[in-house]
């Protein structure tokens, strides 16, 4: 909408102007903005429409040619506008696989951190009941140790295909930590949050493993009532859930959270348990400031909410 609206007051402003302005420098940014904006068919039916908008403007003060002159003049012109629109296309279909690169957790191909707390901060803000996975693969460590870490990479990969296929392309699911992974996604209301995390849950523990067992998976599962949210602190707080729920093995730990909500303190006790304690003047960095891998999803599971 924005892009028309823009080519609208550019075909204004080359009426107004009249001939003797040449309006082509603004015609290709127009161009230009539509193609790294929507593509390079936007751009491409953007630049037609904006050669027809010169056209129609200018008429014979811009093609003063007749014949097959007029021909080869617009045959040129729509040649060099369409290769403006390819170049800038493949720029930004360079930039967008190196965004998506630089945010993918290469084996599993989830989010990692890093895009997990840039693209969560929007549904953290919504007037939504959303509902916060924090689920811990159980044994992962044994499975490394007895049959090598390549065993353990294919676990890893098909929980993670299990989990993707589970819930909706728009939710979110990262993966924060070498077990570790986070579902974040909205739902209609908080009994649908709770039938949502009981049967992902379900289907976490229902994943083949190495040697014909199965997967074992604690998990963690924050309501979040509607309002804007910290999403660092319910990160904190889904953490220490998924905890209390590893040390019952592979349980389910359900709790509320509402707008206001503040980390628990079980995540202090947790951290002194499992992290050796730091350096005098080091505190613990914010989870989004820590350097961990992140990201990815599941099967058989329809969680529609």
């Amino acid at each position: 909408m924005g892009i028309l609206l823009l080519a609208d007051l550019t075909a204004i402003g080359d009426l107004l102007s009249g001939p003797e302005l040449w309006f082509g420098p603004i015609y290709l940014l127009v161009i230009s903005l539509a193609t790294w904006a929507f593509g390079w068919r936007a751009g491409q039916a953007v630049g037609v429409g904006c050669m027809a908008l010169t056209f129609a403007l200018n008429g014979a003060s811009l093609y003063p040619y007749t014949g097959v002159a007029l021909v080869w003049n617009a045959v040129v012109r729509f040649a060099a506008m369409s290769l403006v629109v390819m170049m800038i296309a493949g720029a930004r279909g360079v930039y967008l696989r190196e965004w998506w690169l630089a945010r993918t957790d290469i084996l599993t191909g989830a989010l990692n951190r890093q895009a997990f707390f840039e693209l969560g901060e929007r549904l953290a803000a919504l007037p939504r009941w959303r509902v916060l996975l924090y689920a811990d693969l159980d044994g992962l460590k044994a499975v490394n140790d007895r049959r090598g870490h390549a065993t353990g990479d294919i676990c890893l990969k098909t929980y993670a295909t299990a989990v993707r296929k589970a819930i909706r392309r728009d939710d979110l699911f990262a993966r924060v930590g070498g077990d570790e992974f986070l579902v974040f996604l909205a739902v209609k209301d908080e009994a649908a949050a709770r039938d949502v995390a009981e049967r992902l849950h379900a289907g976490m523990n229902a994943v083949p493993g190495e040697a014909d067992n199965v997967l074992r998976c604690s998990v963690g599962a924050l309501l979040i009532a509607p309002g804007a949210v910290s999403l660092d602190k319910l990160v904190r707080q889904a953490d220490d859930l998924m905890y209390r729920a590893k040390q019952r093995g592979a349980a389910l730990e359900i709790a509320l959270a509402g707008p206001s909500a503040e980390p628990a303190a079980a995540g202090r006790a947790r951290g002194a348990l499992r992290a050796p304690k730091a350096p005098a003047g080091h505190g613990r960095k914010p989870l989004h400031e820590r350097r961990e891998l992140a990201g990815a999803p599941f099967d058989g599971l329809d969680a529609r909410h």
